[in-house]
């Protein structure tokens, strides 16, 4: 099935301008209608519980925050509504039948991994922006809420795009179900793609997987891959990876998004963190 609805988190940074660029070359391939959604922190609930604070003192910080969080999404809308008009996008709330990319807006409040699991699971993929600014309002938490909450591919985007995204793909293949997941839901972009990649290697307690499984896999689907070996086989499992994509000219990485934890409220495991901090292409990873 193609990609026809993306869910783009932003953040009233210049970082969206990217998000929404890599949205919109996803959107292109398939005429996806792109909804792009600014997430408001309950505050007022978040306070509720503080045993050190009276009734006065939490209305007076919420009406602050408040003010400080309306100017934030009023800042998101206007960099959406800029993107709109200079890429020829139509703002649309419901089909119009007459083909191409359309976008809506999104202004919501509550907990972030409740927002984005509620908004995230009705759309086939989510775009944001990776974690290579320490200023952004979310950070970490909107990831974990995409990729555990909305159970998304989640597709993240680096400070910059490389001029074709979807010219040479590396997936990194490891036969876990992450992994397998990771190649399925990137099918679409893989299929745009002009060369596909394999990465595979050992990890600890885990032996290297035969990239042909994959490989052969693919080519049932028409897509033709071919296996790399590392470029830093003495690094770690992360560095290792983005190295490799750097040395293959890559410029889109497929990866499962691997965890510390069995629990819903699993924290990122090495690799993933590595790739979400240090990645200069855009990655889709799936859990």
């Amino acid at each position: 099935m193609a990609v026809k609805s993306i869910l783009v988190l932003t953040n009233a940074m210049n970082s969206d301008h990217a998000t929404l660029d890599l949205a919109l070359a996803v959107g292109r391939l398939a005429d996806a209608h792109l909804s792009a959604l600014f997430v408001r922190q309950d505050v007022r609930e978040s306070l509720r519980f503080s045993p050190d604070a009276d009734t006065f003192s939490i209305e007076r910080i919420v009406a602050g925050l408040d003010e400080e969080s309306a100017a934030s999404a009023e800042r998101a809308r206007g960099l959406f509504d800029a993107w709109c008009l200079g890429n020829g996008v139509p703002v649309l709330d419901r089909p119009s039948g007459s083909g191409g990319v359309s976008a809506e807006w999104h202004d919501a409040v509550g907990a972030p991994d409740q927002v984005i699991a509620r908004f995230g699971s009705l759309a086939d993929l989510i775009v944001e922006t990776g974690l290579h600014e320490r200023q952004l309002p979310l950070e970490k938490s909107t990831i974990e809420g995409s990729l555990f909450g909305a159970g998304r591919p989640v597709l993240v985007c680096p400070a910059a795009l490389p001029e074709r995204p979807f010219k040479t793909a590396l997936v990194a293949w490891n036969g876990s179900r992450e992994a397998n997941r990771a190649v399925v839901g990137a099918l679409d972009l893989l299929a745009a793609c002009e060369e596909i990649l394999v990465f595979t290697r050992a990890e600890s307690g885990r032996p290297a997987h035969d990239p042909d499984e994959v490989i052969d896999n693919l080519a049932w689907r028409g897509l033709t891959a071919r296996a790399v070996t590392g470029a830093s086989p003495a690094a770690a499992v992360g560095a290792d990876l983005l190295d490799t994509a750097r040395r293959e000219g890559a410029s889109l990485l497929v990866t499962g998004a691997f965890t510390h934890s069995r629990f819903r409220q699993a924290v990122l495991g090495g690799v993933t963190n590595h790739v979400l901090h240090h990645a200069k292409i855009p990655a889709l990873l799936v859990h």
